[in-house]
């Protein structure tokens, strides 16, 4: 039986994409499946589709910024997808591509793990990609959403694309109004020091991070410092690979696990000393 190779898409920068590698093929090893999980670093989103189906790949994940730059190549893209307006993930079903994305199914299968979301009061920090994908997921499950950035207009524009609220800059943000706070800013990224809502924080708040470098940020120090309840990056991280996995191998569940134990050997691994 010949190889199938879920491969990376994106341009390489080292220790992410690494990452990827290392818990993708511990899923695949520990389901016993004869897949390889390579990564490329590729210039052209529409010859990378191309190469997918003359190649006959079974996967492809797809970081920034290609995310949305594959979207007219592919057969079809997922409702969620569609809403969210960008594709992390390719499945190569018989020759048909279909865009997909589980960023949302990370956000939400992280925070379920702490709480309901439904009638949540949700503060996002960000507009960007990954803020838009945890808009999404969080409002499915019946949350009611209040975006923070420091760009107003970009803020502002998320917000009516999803139908949610924007509350203003980062330092608008009041915790008293909210259950929840999610950092999906790249505030704090390999940076121990930063913490997006420096004083701003209080006790009664679920703090989570999508931040998953270093694995316990300042947000998240700060936060359970305070007593609040809090999710780290790498569990959303984690949570939307598993759902990478099970798209392209079909398992119900993949081994979060096994996949987490790889993920936390990695990035102690690609840690300064």
């Amino acid at each position: 039986m010949p190889k199938s190779i879920p491969v990376l898409c994106g341009s390489i920068t080292v220790e992410p994409y690494a990452i990827g590698v290392r818990i993708h093929n511990a899923a695949y090893q520990s389901l016993g499946l004869d897949y390889t999980y390579v990564c490329f670093g590729v210039d052209d989103a529409e010859m990378a589709v191309q190469a997918m189906r003359t190649l006959g790949i079974r996967g492809m994940s797809v970081s920034m910024p290609y995310k949305q730059a594959v979207m007219p190549f592919l057969d079809q893209i997922d409702d969620a997808a569609r809403c969210i307006g960008a594709v992390n993930t390719i499945n190569n079903v018989d020759g048909s591509l279909t865009g997909y994305n589980t960023d949302y199914i990370g956000a939400v299968r992280a925070l379920e793990e702490s709480c309901t979301i439904s009638g949540q009061e949700l503060a996002i920090l960000g507009a960007g990609g990954v803020a838009r994908a945890i808009a999404y997921g969080a409002k499915l499950g019946g949350a009611r959403i209040t975006l923070f950035n420091r760009s107003r207009g970009r803020g502002l524009d998320l917000a009516k694309a999803l139908g949610v609220s924007f509350g203003g800059s980062l330092e608008d943000f009041c915790a008293d109004e909210f259950s929840i706070l999610i950092n999906a800013t790249s505030a704090g990224f390999r940076a121990p020091s930063v913490n997006p809502a420096e004083g701003r924080l209080a006790p009664h708040l679920l703090v989570m991070d999508a931040v998953f470098i270093p694995v316990e940020t300042k947000l998240i120090r700060d936060a359970r410092a305070l007593g609040c309840k809090t999710i780290s990056g790498t569990r959303m991280l984690i949570h939307q690979a598993c759902g990478q996995v099970e798209l392209y191998t079909g398992c119900q569940q993949a081994p979060y696990k096994v996949m987490e134990r790889a993920l936390l050997e990695e990035i102690e691994k690609a840690s300064p000393c």
